[in-house]
Formats: C-alpha cells, structure tokens, sequence
C-alpha cells in the first residue's frame, strides 16, 4: 500500500496484535516515530517495524510526502 502524507498531517501514534510491517520512503522528509525513536527519513530508507511496536507516520517538510508499507502477518 502506499500513503501520502500532505505538509503537516500526522498519523496517531498505534500499535499491531497480529502484524509487523516495512516501511519504505519514497520521498525526503518522511517523519517516523517507533517505539522511542522519532527522525526524518529520506528517499530509499527502509523503517521495519515490529509486532506490538508503537508508530506514527508524519510529513515533516513542505512537499508531501509518500510512503510505501509492505504488512506481514495478520492484520484484523
């Protein structure tokens, strides 16, 4: 799946029971929160993200950003 994010939006902070998942920027400026790290990523970093493991997504300069998000596991 991919997610856009506009200068600004922010995710709310979640977690999953059943799922761990890849996020891959497509853009610079991607904001990431996991567990107690919060940076910018730029184009071409992978963020891998463990079951039960607190995150967020957010835009943190003034283009939008993308994301691409690969899940696996059980997402109910």
């Amino acid at each position: 799946m991919s997610l856009m994010m506009v200068p600004g939006q922010r995710l709310s902070l979640q977690f999953h029971t059943g799922c761990a998942e890849l996020w891959g920027a497509i853009d610079d400026g991607v904001g990431i929160h996991v567990g107690e790290d919060k940076r910018a990523y730029k184009s071409g970093n992978e963020i891998e993200i463990s079951v039960n493991e607190k995150h967020c997504l957010s835009c943190r300069g003034e283009p939008p950003v993308r994301v691409l998000e690969v899940t696996f596991g059980n997402w109910q």
